[in-house]
C-alpha cells in the first residue's frame, strides 16, 4: 500500500452540515427566508447541482442556466465563509490518528474534495502537513485516477476510503482497493467495510490491500 485517497465528506469531517448552512444563507438572501433545519437530511450526500434543485423546488422557483450558475457561485461564496469556522473539533473521531499512522508508514495521502475548497479544509483542520495532494472540482469526473496520478502512485497501489456507493464504484473502476465506511447495504461490494472511521487501523488497511493483490 503506497497511497490512500480519503473522501473529505464523511471520512474527515461532516461537510454536509456546512454545505446546508451555505444553502440556508442563499435561501435567506434570494427568497427572504431560510431553509428549515429539518430539511438538512434531504441534502445529505447531494452534489451541488442536486442540492440547488432541492432549493428551487422548496421555493417553487425555476432558474435558467445563467441563473443556476449565479446561484451556485453565490452558494460557493457562502460556503467559503462557513468554512472559516471549521476547526480540529470538527474532525471525524479517529481520523487524525489514522492519518498520522498512514503518514508514519510512508503512505502518500490525498483528499478527495469534489465540492472544492480542499486546501482550505485541510488547513482549517490542521491536516495540511500530512497531505500530499488535494482534489478539486476539476478532478470530479475521475477523482481517483487523477489523485493517484498526483501522488505518483499506481492506482493499484492505493486504497480509497469512501462513504457512498457512487464513490466506491468510481474507486473500484479505477482499480483502487475500496474501504467502505458506513451503511452495509450500499457498501456491500467494497473490498472491506467498517461501521465508523474509528474502527480503522493502519495494519488492517495494509492487510486488506495485500489480500486484494494476492492473485494479481
Amino acid at each position: 500500500m503506497q497511497g490512500a485517497i480519503l473522501n473529505v465528506n464523511g471520512i474527515i469531517t461532516d461537510l454536509d452540515r456546512l454545505q446546508f448552512a451555505a444553502w440556508q444563507k442563499v435561501a435567506m438572501y434570494e427568497y427572504g427566508m431560510g431553509l428549515p433545519g429539518k430539511l438538512a437530511a434531504e441534502f445529505k450526500g447531494l452534489d451541488r447541482d442536486a442540492a440547488l434543485n432541492r432549493v428551487l423546488a422548496h421555493f417553487n422557483a425555476t432558474a435558467d442556466a445563467n441563473a443556476r450558475g449565479d446561484l451556485l457561485a453565490e452558494q460557493d461564496r457562502f460556503y467559503g465563509q462557513v468554512l472559516a469556522d471549521l476547526s480540529e473539533d470538527d474532525l471525524v473521531p479517529g481520523i487524525k490518528r489514522l492519518i498520522i499512522a498512514l503518514y508514519d508508514h510512508y503512505v502518500k495521502l490525498a483528499i478527495n474534495a469534489p465540492a472544492g475548497h480542499g486546501d482550505e479544509v485541510s488547513r482549517q483542520l490542521k491536516l495540511d502537513e500530512f497531505i500530499d495532494a488535494v482534489g478539486s472540482e476539476d478532478d470530479a469526473a475521475q477523482p481517483y485516477q487523477s489523485l493517484s496520478t498526483q501522488l505518483d502512485v499506481p492506482a493499484t497501489g492505493c486504497i480509497a476510503l469512501v462513504t457512498n456507493k457512487a464513490d466506491m464504484q468510481a474507486a473500484a473502476a479505477a482499480r483502487l482497493t475500496t474501504i467502505g465506511v458506513g451503511d452495509a447495504s450500499s457498501l456491500a461490494d467494497a473490498d472491506y467495510r467498517v461501521s465508523q472511521v474509528g474502527d480503522l487501523r493502519y495494519q488492517m488497511l495494509e492487510k486488506v490491500w495485500e489480500d486484494t493483490h494476492e492473485d494479481k
